[in-house]
């Protein structure tokens, strides 16, 4: 039921606010595919309903822990004009704390550590068996993401990226940023940092001057990935022959 007046309508959008902050720092720190308008609305309303439901709990313990110091639920619900009119102040810090509260339960569950977590507890056979989801289903998240985040919690060293591109080029350098969206557009791109290496379609080698690269995901033919050890020095330090070994691109010469 949609609501008929301005009061009604600010209310709502209050209540929608935790979903809403869930789905905006989701997007920017968790890769996935993009969904239809409609289901990003259940999204948000599941989520918001969700928070609120838990601040609730959390709320009801402190009113039972610390009754004198928390709002008189009791007395609201009995008479809400009433109760509003004697107690607006009161009433006003703890709706403002009960939806702030909420924001940030929202603001934690779209973490991207909490997303791990959750993924690793999905992975544990007792809940993959209740689910039904096996190894090979389809994941809805960007393969970029996934291989580059391979080793997140092992506190990873830099990220050694090789790029084939469609003009017969190959392009190697370190992984500064990239797109982790799903759909492979104009707005998806891989930037590099130095060193730079470039290796023509003749397969001539030479240093790329640029401090950074940014190349589109619809000129790369194949992607190579290699995770380097932390604290890897580039400049030919006690890694420098791991980098020669696992950076050699393999591209043929024509002549």
């Amino acid at each position: 039921m949609l609501p008929s007046s301005l009061i009604g309508l600010v209310l709502f959008l209050v209540l929608l606010a935790p979903g809403f902050v869930y789905v905006l720092r989701h997007e920017k720190h968790v890769a996935g595919r993009p969904f239809s308008a409609f289901r990003e609305t259940l999204r948000v309303v599941f989520v918001s309903v969700a928070c609120l439901l838990l601040t609730g709990l959390i709320f009801t313990w402190m009113r039972w822990v610390w009754p004198e110091r928390t709002l008189n639920v009791r007395g609201l619900v009995r008479d809400p004009a009433e109760f509003a009119r004697g107690h607006h102040v009161q009433l006003a810090w703890w709706s403002l704390a009960f939806i702030s509260a909420a924001i940030f339960l929202a603001a934690v569950a779209a973490d991207r550590r909490v997303v791990a977590g959750v993924r690793w507890l999905a992975a544990l056979p007792p809940v993959r068996w209740l689910s039904g989801s096996t190894s090979t289903q389809i994941r809805p998240a960007s393969q970029w993401a996934r291989v580059f985040d391979l080793y997140e919690k092992d506190d990873p060293g830099p990220v050694l990226v090789g790029l084939q591109l469609d003009d017969g080029s190959y392009l190697r350098g370190r992984l500064w940023v990239f797109n982790p969206a799903f759909e492979e557009n104009e707005d998806r791109e891989l930037v590099l940092s130095q060193p730079l290496t470039l290796t023509t379609a003749k397969g001539r080698e030479h240093a790329y001057q640029s401090q950074f690269a940014i190349i589109s995901a619809r000129h790369i033919v194949r992607m190579d990935v290699d995770h380097l050890p932390r604290g890897f020095q580039f400049d030919g330090g006690p890694a420098g022959e791991l980098e020669a070994e696992a950076a050699k691109p393999t591209v043929e010469s024509d002549g």
